[in-house]
């Protein structure tokens, strides 16, 4: 059988994003007499599901740029997904579940660490260095997928990604349903000599350009930073992998250092990526297959 004769086959991140897609569509789709932007967001959804199966009728031997998009497109799906929570809580009339979470937070800490701790440790050196672990997240998080992309480990990759937008996706489901601002939203920042700073600088710029109400707990920082870690020591060098859970570690004591997260919230946010990484994704694999099998399968005959 030739390659020409061969097709895609649709791997689990696929059926993931799909899944997800078809229910933010209905959602949208539920709206849409009420709404005048629902049906528009219903439409964009049903595209998003869709495509999987396209991509998948594609032939097996693709250009370079289309391998790239066939793999990494839902890492772009993302940065969509992301600030349409912010349009989606007012529609669902979701209250917010601060007071459970911060009652929660008090239990099983016994003191709002989010609250007393940047005050007590003001100094700039000190909280330069934690926003500098927050702002690196970007960094920890998206540069692996691209260094696996130029060295064209192409398992390594789909393994990767899928790994980065289930933990993300779960973090957005439990966002749309249970919404949590956090102490950023509701709570009086405290002022003192780290607003002096470059990075905190960074960090207010960042923030001032747009973030989504309810999406503190879990904390999707520390899940994804935690998870990225994981990848690390996976498919990197033990050096490079050693850095990053170092910085996976700084950001998770970073969300709450800043005053961005209860730290309940970067507590779930590492219970949530640890599931994920350690039993859901290795259960995931066992049951429908993991990127290390053949990415393509032979067409049906007359196809």
């Amino acid at each position: 059988m030739s390659d020409a004769t061969t097709k895609q086959r649709l791997l689990l991140v696929d059926w993931v994003v799909a899944g997800y897609n078809l229910v933010f569509g209905l959602i949208w789709l539920s709206q849409a007499a009420k709404i005048s932007f629902a049906l528009v967001l219903a439409m964009a959804h049903l595209v998003g599901l869709v495509l999987p199966w396209l991509l998948a009728r594609a032939p097996a031997e693709l250009s370079q740029p289309m391998k790239t998009l066939r793999v990494v497109y839902p890492l772009l799906f993302l940065a969509v997904f992301w600030p349409e929570l912010d349009l989606l809580r007012p529609v669902l009339a979701l209250q917010s579940g601060d007071a459970p979470v911060a009652a929660l937070d008090l239990l099983v800490f016994r003191v709002p660490i989010h609250d007393i701790w940047m005050p007590n440790m003001a100094a700039v050196w000190f909280s330069e260095l934690m926003y500098f672990a927050y702002e690196a997240y970007y960094l920890l998080v998206f540069a692996p997928p691209l260094v696996l992309l130029i060295q064209r480990r192409h398992d390594a990759l789909t393994d990767a990604t899928f790994r980065l937008v289930l933990v993300y996706l779960i973090c957005f489901v439990i966002y749309a349903a249970f919404p949590v601002d956090g102490p950023h939203f509701l709570h009086e920042p405290f002022q003192g000599p780290h607003t002096s700073g470059f990075f905190y600088g960074i960090n207010q710029t960042f923030q001032a350009a747009g973030d989504s109400l309810g999406c503190s707990f879990p904390s999707s920082h520390v899940a994804a930073a935690v998870s990225a870690a994981y990848i690390g020591w996976l498919y990197f060098p033990r050096w490079v992998a050693v850095i990053m859970a170092i910085e996976a570690l700084g950001i998770t004591l970073a969300t709450v250092y800043t005053q961005n997260h209860y730290a309940i919230d970067s507590l779930a946010g590492l219970v949530l990526a640890l599931l994920v990484q350690l039993w859901l994704v290795p259960k995931l694999y066992v049951r429908f297959g993991s990127p290390t099998e053949t990415h393509v399968q032979p067409a049906r005959e007359g196809a």
